[in-house]
């Protein structure tokens, strides 16, 4: 199998892009769409909040990766050792790196775009326990598409409050972030997040003809390989899913066209329902799947996400879409000692190329990430 081309000058190459604002409020009166740039002030800092930004352009032969059979996380660890060059040297020099990929409480949110951008947008909550966030720009030499997408490194170290340091463990941490994105837009206009999807029913599809694709594999390879929706379930259709930490997953899928899914295995069976909002409980019809109670968080968060998009009739600006995504934070669901955030909040624009941030609910600043030419 191909070994990953050699990345140097990672840590040259992490910078994080801060916005810090003054937060304006919109009168009920105008109602005509703003940018976020209209109601805050966009400037950079660097190594600040515990956010970091990853610059990769090269081959990390993510086909290899997903032609490997991988199942389960120490199957990505050995694979990932064993094939890439920063884990190669860290393994050389004793280190025995963690893969540990939990679920999360989180919500997806797809509709409209009112904004100067137009087309869709997207908006994503990923609620955990406070921590490290790394956000990843991968330019894939190979034929894959360009995408940003968004990774929590205590997956990959077992630290919440991991930070980088100029040694070789920081290089395989930083690279193995690719393999690991929660949600991500590639410049076809794809948007793929992975959320818990409410029981511990593990997927472990045997079709014999197929390979096997674990699920945060599974989303790098979407977001490389998949230019739409309908490309996206046939990929996905065509490997066997499994997945990791004995936990049930479901993928939300969207498009520039305006197709949005949530993509449920059942009974190792794939399900496909049109949906424009997703959160942490199954949504195929006739399931047979327990219904979440009336005060379960995750129909809480649904039903407010729901409410925003309605109201709005699905037709939402950048700034209604922060709004929904800060009705649903994590936060206001958790217990008072908790440390349960949304650790990112992020909207996707397709039309832009464009990523806004915020980070651990803190909805007054924001990051913008443009991609793509």
């Amino acid at each position: 199998m191909k070994k990953i081309a050699k990345f140097t000058n990672i840590l040259a190459a992490l910078t994080l892009v801060l916005a810090l604002a003054a937060c304006s409020k919109e009168s009920e009166e105008d109602k005509t769409p703003k940018e976020l740039s209209e109601v805050a002030t966009k400037v950079e800092l660097k190594n600040m909040d515990d956010v970091y930004f990853l610059e990769f352009t090269g081959d990390y032969d993510i086909e290899g990766a997903a032609q490997a059979n991988l199942t389960t996380e120490e199957e990505l660890r050995t694979y990932l050792t064993n094939n890439v060059p920063a884990w190669i040297t860290a393994a050389g020099a004793g280190l025995s790196l963690p893969v540990k990929i939990t679920g999360a409480g989180c919500t997806s949110i797809a509709a409209n775009n009112t904004g100067n951008a137009g087309g869709k947008i997207f908006g994503r909550n990923f609620d955990y326990s406070n921590g490290t966030a790394v956000v990843v720009h991968t330019k894939p030499t190979d034929g894959g598409y360009e995408s940003v997408s968004t990774s929590y490194p205590y997956f990959l170290t077992g630290n919440r409050t991991w930070t980088p340091t100029n040694n070789v463990e920081t290089d395989a941490i930083i690279v193995g972030t690719i393999f690991v994105p929660m949600d991500g837009m590639n410049t076809e206009g794809l948007y793929v997040s992975i959320l818990e999807a409410g029981d511990y029913e593990t997927t472990a599809q045997t079709d014999a003809n197929k390979n096997n694709i674990q699920t945060t594999v599974a989303v790098r390879y979407l977001l490389d390989k998949a230019s739409s929706v309908d490309t996206a379930l046939e990929l996905l259709d065509n490997f066997n899913m499994y997945s990791v930490h004995g936990t049930a997953y479901h993928f939300a899928l969207a498009d520039k066209t305006g197709k949005s899914v949530v993509v449920e295995y059942i009974n190792n069976e794939m399900k496909v329902t049109d949906t424009k909002v997703v959160t942490n409980h199954y949504l195929t019809e006739n399931s047979g799947k327990t219904a979440p109670a009336s005060d379960d968080d995750s129909l809480l968060r649904y039903n407010n996400a729901n409410k925003a998009g309605n109201d709005a009739e699905w037709n939402m600006s950048p700034v209604q879409m922060k709004d929904a995504l800060k009705v649903t934070g994590a936060k206001q669901y958790a217990d008072e000692n908790s440390t349960h955030v949304s650790i990112w909040s992020a909207i996707y624009e397709p039309s832009a190329k464009k990523v806004s941030y915020f980070f651990r609910e803190d909805f007054t600043k924001y990051t913008e990430i443009t991609f793509g030419n």
